[in-house]
């Protein structure tokens, strides 16, 4: 707390003495179908100022102490003689009191007027002053503000009065210094189809018309006379337009709220502004003394590029802005206009939209808060109350930076919002609560705009939703067609004290059960064959595993280790010995020392060659038998007519002889 109270004594707000930041004028047609001689329209003003320097109460700014004269009037500065009678019954730009912060010294005023107009009635209407707080790099004070709007009540190409679009922003907007930040203009435009596009605010010189004399000969009696013609004084105030130097008179504009005295300014530095800002309405830039048409000033003391560092660019309607030198003051002007379509060239209305952009260091967290968007319903009916909470969410430690405020940047008429209030659940979540009673005149689209400030003053994106106001008949009507049917879902809007309590009924969907069955049987199917595949591998795969193991071993057996003469008996399976004698077999227990002419066997098998081979030493195993001996295997040959060979019992045939010839 300490620490706010100290940001808010050496805010830049409260060091500075003027007292203006900006804002917009737009108007919009009572009934855009009216088909009469009087147009009855709304004039909208929105501004911003610094508080305390501007009280916040009814009829802002005179009814702050010092400043009752500040009374003035939206002056007509251009196509004014086709101006529908407005200059004879002007507006005043006094607003009221809409929302103030004390924590940012920042107070938002608007108000809005009805007054009547005759038909096609086209022209500019401007709310011109000064000053401005001391602006740009190196800083320039006494630069005055001219806010510009254009009404125009002639009928568009589709048969109806034109509707302007709805703009505003947040002023000041802070940025941290050498931080690139992006500045969405949010804008809206009842007028569906229409193409809303933002351009720099710029200053369009008017034109002067022919004098006679231009258009007729001049005789030579008359030539001497022309030629001879006075030149017009040097207007004294021309240089005195944006500040007050060394003998400036006291009446420019740029000596407006300085400390010039008497008849010109006498300090060799130039006249500096007072402590209190005298605010009077500007001059407006004539080019002529002999106008057809006055010049249009959208601008002021504040045109782009010179009122914004280099590299400030303007996409759409997001700028973006890079501020290089801290603790400094920027304009900015914008035009936001709509068109007929994304072809025309020709705007069918111009709203103003001016702020400031304050520079400041890095703070000690620079993160944004985050906006939470609504969800729902958005469709509200013309005389019911409503209530909506929007939260913001504080990213930084809240013993370091807290939200401060929720402003609101694009207000709906009517709508009221309460204090910010921090969640008691979590320290991080403050809200504000809307509550509004939609009227008649508010039938279509509404758009609320609101950002976040932290008390380090960092902005957060501008968050907007659009409400629709219907007269009657149900509400969030939507239409979900397929293939074979189209349903619609019906939703219902309950107000109670404090929310809004939303009902949607969600659109029956075609189910297609074939279709659920179908994979689900296929599933299942899978699963099945995963079964089986696991089951198999666990109960009967070893089992096979050992039979081949065993087949295996039984093939590859060598002849030292065949006892009970199984290496014979082998030779009699693969060979279909017909006859060998076994009574020599029978004498022994186990395989011994045979002579060649002690064995003889016949078989059906083609010749195998003889294999005459002494055994070397050979490795003994431990309870095996091994004696050294020259085993003959002589083999009576058939008639190859007779024999079919089987290629499997081939194979074994030659490896049991290879074994044979390596173990013998």
């Amino acid at each position: 707390m300490f620490r706010l109270l100290i940001l808010m004594l050496v805010s830049p707000e409260s060091l500075r003495s003027l007292h203006f930041n900006g804002g917009t004028i737009r108007w919009e047609p009572i009934n855009p179908t009216i088909n009469s001689s009087l147009v009855p329209i709304q004039i909208i003003q929105t501004y911003s100022w610094t508080y305390p320097v501007i009280s916040c109460a009814t009829n802002v700014p005179i009814t702050t102490p010092g400043r009752t004269t500040a009374n003035y009037n939206l002056t007509c500065v251009t196509d004014c003689s086709t101006d529908g009678g407005y200059s004879a019954n002007p507006v005043d730009i006094l607003t009221d009191c809409q929302s103030v912060n004390s924590a940012l010294g920042m107070m938002t005023s608007q108000r809005s007027v009805n007054i009547s107009l005759m038909a096609n009635a086209h022209f500019y209407l401007a709310y011109v002053g000064s000053a401005w707080v001391a602006l740009n790099d190196p800083a320039q004070s006494g630069l005055e503000w001219s806010i510009v709007c254009s009404i125009d009540l002639r009928m568009r190409p589709d048969g109806i009065i034109n509707t302007p679009p709805v703009a505003n922003v947040v002023s000041p907007q802070y940025a941290i210094v050498n931080q690139t930040i992006h500045i969405t203009i949010p804008v809206s435009d009842v007028n569906a189809g229409d193409d809303v596009r933002c351009r720099w605010s710029v200053y369009t010189p008017g034109y002067r018309r022919r004098r006679s004399v231009d258009q007729t000969e001049i005789s030579a009696n008359e030539k001497q006379i022309v030629l001879e013609r006075e030149k017009r004084g040097k207007n004294p105030c021309s240089s005195c337009q944006y500040s007050c130097g060394n003998k400036c008179p006291c009446g420019c504009s740029g000596c407006t709220g300085t400390t010039c005295s008497g008849k010109t300014c006498t300090s060799t530095s130039g006249c500096q502004p007072g402590t209190t800002t005298v605010e009077t309405p500007g001059t407006i830039k004539p080019t002529s003394s002999y106008p057809n048409r006055q010049p249009i000033d959208e601008c002021g003391g504040i045109c782009y590029p010179g009122s914004l560092p280099n590299g400030t660019t303007l996409s759409g309607c997001t700028i973006t802005f890079t501020g290089p030198v801290a603790d400094t003051w920027y304009g900015v002007a914008v035009q936001v206009e709509d068109f007929i379509n994304t072809t025309s060239n020709v705007s069918m209305s111009s709203v103003p939209v001016q702020f400031l952009i304050y520079v400041m260091g890095q703070p000690m967290c620079g993160s944004a808060a985050v906006i939470v968007p609504l969800t729902g319903c958005f469709d509200v009916l013309v005389g019911v109350p409503m209530s909506f909470n929007i939260s913001a969410v504080n990213l930084c430690n809240p013993n370091i930076s807290q939200i401060v405020d929720i402003p609101v940047v694009n207000s709906i008429s009517g709508m009221n919002m309460s204090n910010l209030t921090t969640s008691l659940t979590n320290e991080s979540i403050s809200y504000v609560t809307f509550t509004w009673e939609p009227q008649i005149s508010q039938v279509g689209s509404q758009q609320l705009c609101v950002t976040a400030i932290t008390e380090e003053q960092v902005t957060s994106s501008t968050y907007c939703v659009t409400f629709n106001v219907v007269s009657s008949g149900p509400l969030c009507i939507t239409t979900t067609t397929s293939t074979a049917t189209t349903s619609t879902s019906v939703t219902t809007t309950t107000s109670v004290t404090t929310t809004t309590v939303t009902t949607t009924a969600s659109p029956k969907k075609n189910t297609n059960w074939l279709l659920i069955v179908g994979l689900t049987l296929l599933a299942l199917l899978l699963a099945l064959c995963c079964s089986c595949c696991c089951i198999y591998w666990l109960l009967l795969a070893p089992g096979a595993r050992r039979r081949r193991r065993k087949n295996r071993k039984d093939r590859d057996l060598p002849v030292i280790l065949l006892n009970n003469h199984q290496f014979l008996n082998r030779i009699v399976e693969i060979e279909k010995v017909d006859s060998f004698s076994t009574d020599l077999l029978k004498k022994k227990s186990s395989v011994g020392n045979l002579s060649p002419t002690e064995l003889q066997i016949i078989t059906n098998s083609p010749t195998i060659p003889e294999v005459h081979q002494s055994s070397p030493n050979l490795a003994r195993r431990s309870d095996v038998p091994v004696c050294a001996s020259t085993v003959h295997v002589t083999q009576i040959p058939r008639s190859s007519s007779n024999y079919k060979q089987r290629p499997s019992e081939s194979s074994e045939r030659k490896i049991l002889v290879k074994r044979l010839s390596r173990h013998s």
